[in-house]
């Protein structure tokens, strides 16, 4: 199964394009004291199904200059994980990816740079959901571009520290229940993302991503 990353919208549209419950949301990419991209985020929900897309741009000095596109797509059905996708390109070329889908029994997954047996996932947590609600409580979360669970620990009121393999460490910052803030420490580099209002008549990215991605599918 392969799953290009401009198929990112077209599945979206393909899964929720009736659906009348988006929510989508928009960061700002912070390096220093300079934004240097954004990040949109929707979750839409039809029945039992739930869907989360988050997409970001960003430009980032480090020795030379990066342009780096993230996709990330996750899906829930009756409030459990069964699909979900990521991908990372930097200056066009593909550095890492991951595929998971647990509709069928056998399931299907693929880490880059192969495939690797697909493990049932039982944490109802995921990095995208993340994104919608505050993990109180939650001492795991399913990472979507690893394809496993990272330990999650609270360090205070409305703050967590997500540590992935590597040693690499996300800090999300909560208020009132809603993210603010995401910030992503790195050996070389820190990056902050911060929450900001959409643009009027940006209220939903659907149909920006189709038009910008161009035509491609989700093909098995």
């Amino acid at each position: 199964m392969s799953f290009r990353p401009g198929a990112l919208p077209i599945l979206l549209l393909f899964l929720f394009g009736g659906s009348l419950s988006a929510q989508p949301a928009g960061f700002a990419i912070w390096k220093d004291d300079r934004v240097v991209g954004h990040v949109r985020v929707d979750r839409r929900s039809q029945s039992d199904r739930v869907f989360y897309a988050i997409t970001s741009h960003s430009e980032v000095m480090m020795v030379w200059n990066r342009v780096i596109r993230t996709h990330v797509a996750t899906e829930y059905r009756n409030g459990r994980l069964v699909r979900c996708h990521s991908s990372m390109h930097v200056n066009k070329a593909l550095k890492d990816s991951s595929h998971l889908d647990l509709r069928t029994p056998e399931g299907h997954a693929y880490l880059h740079p192969g495939l690797r047996p697909a493990a049932v996932c039982d944490n109802i947590w995921s990095t995208a959901r993340m994104y919608y609600e505050e993990p109180v409580g939650q001492d795991h979360v399913y990472v979507e571009s690893v394809l496993e669970e990272c330990p999650l620990v609270a360090t205070g009121t409305g703050t967590y520290r997500l540590t992935l393999p590597g040693g690499k460490v996300n800090e999300y910052v909560y208020r009132a229940g809603v993210l603010q803030e995401i910030r992503v420490l790195r050996s070389l580099f820190e990056l902050v993302f911060r929450r900001v209002p959409l643009p009027v008549g940006q209220s939903s990215f659907t149909n920006r991503m189709l038009h910008a991605s161009g035509p491609s599918t989700w093909s098995r």
